[in-house]
């Protein structure tokens, strides 16, 4: 008996449909599964039997063909296994299932038919959302489905359960998600507050403008002046996320989600911050590999992505994320196709200014060579430099500062200046793609960025005369804009730009 089973499989972010197609017929016992199966897929058949067999039910001593269609598309991973022994079930005729052409089936199976979670459910269920299916699921991923509101689907803790519901053709087992209705919002209990920053007002006001305007930053000081500890309090002053942002990188890191990860997975409530070490390679911060995986800088959507140690990370790394830093995305391609990956982030970097770290250091010597520093600094290309819109000094901070234990301005009193001017762009970008003042193109910033002509003049005569480029001299509108949104202001002052100019003095 012929029957054909609806599933899904992945391809980069994207949920590709599947059909899994079973013939048994009478004949030479024997198995074949075609359809580019990998081998996790390839294994499938001893899972799927063994999890049969300890339901009561035999699919064996049957001429059994499975077809993964279509049949260019490579399948890979475990998520086939319920849809097969589904389809086994019912071409051998051992259970019977109403309208199965509604039911998507998605899950792994144990050799005892417990159903096991999988990665990607959340991009399966949004391609189901509209149009009516039921998608079958292990529990573990029902938390995930029902950030989808409207969409239909049946989890199960086991393939026995399943198969339960299935015969029993009750619409009592289908629930309907209600999407982001509740309250998912979560502070992170481990972000250091700013109020416990002694000093540091500049690199605070820097990081503030950052925050509001989701710009790109660098911190640049000796050892221990206190650049990681500064930008690992950012954290606290950024906005929460809206429900799209919550599905967009819950959706990526769903996707990325590896075998073995130990706990339910939950949505990603709070903007990630991602701090990968100086030796990653390029797969791991850009993404690629084998199965095409999104690499860090995906997995910073709607966050951060924070480079401690700039100069140590390999250079041909650091290029990689040119395109992203402007465009928003990541394109891999591979033999095996292309994926594009959403990667807007926040790029921050932290570096010392040479490499004994005391050359802005008041009281203690440089020991480098002139060549030497020259060579330390070139290891962050131009290119990479000018799509930096914040780059400042972070300098030593006295010891009699910390006498008495005082207190600086709290996150909290920061994050709500920020979340001010974040609405005054989520109004300004209302019926655009933007998001923020970091996202416009150069077009929209000479536009947004209303100023008199004495202050456009002061403008392009400054740019002059720091040798700014065209995307440098932008970028400077676009910080402008973002410190005249923090005071509140509707045009773009001298001062906004002498601010934002300050910010550029680094190069």
């Amino acid at each position: 008996m012929f029957k054909r089973i609806r599933s899904y499989c992945l391809f980069g972010i994207k949920a590709v449909p599947v059909s899994v197609e079973v013939d048994a017929s009478q004949g030479l016992p024997g198995f074949t599964l075609v359809g580019l199966p990998d081998n996790a897929v390839r294994e499938s058949r001893e899972r799927v039997v063994s999890a049969i067999r300890s339901i009561g039910k035999v699919v064996t001593g049957y001429r059994t063909t499975v077809n993964l269609s279509p049949a260019d598309l490579r399948k890979e991973g475990s998520a086939l296994d319920l849809p097969l022994a589904i389809g086994l079930l019912v071409s051998a005729g051992e259970i019977s299932v109403n309208r199965l052409e509604r039911y998507v089936f998605v899950g792994e199976l144990s050799l005892d038919g417990l159903l096991k979670p999988v990665r990607g459910i959340l991009s399966i269920a949004m391609s189901l959302a509209k149009d009516g299916s039921v998608l079958v699921i292990p529990r573990g991923n029902a938390q995930e489905a029902s950030l989808v509101e409207g969409l239909r689907y049946v989890c199960a803790d086991s393939l026995g359960e399943c198969v339960g519901c299935l015969e029993s053709d009750d619409d009592s087992c289908i629930k309907t998600a209600e999407g982001l209705k509740t309250n998912y919002r979560q502070e992170r209990e481990d972000v250091p507050d700013f109020e416990n920053v002694v000093g540091m007002e500049s690199v605070k006001r820097a990081l503030e403008v950052a925050a509001a305007g989701a710009h790109n930053f660098l911190l640049v000081g000796s050892p221990g002046a206190g650049k990681t500890l500064c930008a690992r309090c950012l954290p606290g002053i950024l906005p929460e996320m809206t429900e799209q942002e919550i599905l967009e990188t819950t959706r990526i890191h769903s996707c990325a989600r590896r075998a073995g990860d130990s706990g339910e997975f939950k949505p990603v409530t709070s903007r990630p911050f991602r701090t990968p070490h100086h030796s990653a390679s390029m797969v791991s911060l850009v993404g690629g590999g084998s199965r095409l995986a999104p690499g860090e800088a995906s997995l910073a959507h709607n966050g951060v992505l924070f480079l401690d140690e700039l100069p140590e990370f390999n250079r041909s790394v650091l290029e990689a994320l040119r395109e992203p830093m402007e465009e928003g995305s990541i394109s891999v391609s591979r033999a095996s196709g292309t994926v594009v990956w959403p990667a807007r982030f926040m790029m921050g970097a932290a570096m010392n200014p040479c490499p004994c770290g005391f050359a802005m250091d008041p009281k203690r010597e440089c020991t480098c060579l002139p060549e030497a520093r020259k060579r330390y600094r070139d290891k962050i290309s131009g290119p990479l430099l000018d799509r930096i819109d914040i780059q400042v000094s972070v300098p030593p901070i006295e010891t009699k500062s910390f006498e008495g234990n005082p207190k600086g301005e709290s996150s909290a009193s920061i994050r709500s200046r920020v979340c001010k001017a974040r609405d005054i762009q989520r109004e300004r970008f209302a019926g655009t793609t933007y998001r923020s003042n970091a996202e416009m193109s150069s077009d929209a910033a000479h536009r947004f960025a209303e100023m008199s002509k004495g202050t456009e003049k002061f403008a392009i005569t400054a740019a002059d005369r720091m040798n700014l480029s065209a995307r440098g001299y932008y970028r400077l509108l676009k910080v402008a804009r973002t410190i005249a949104d923090l005071r509140g202001s509707g045009k773009v002052d001298v001062e906004d730009l002498s601010e934002a100019l300050r910010y550029r003095a680094y190069r």
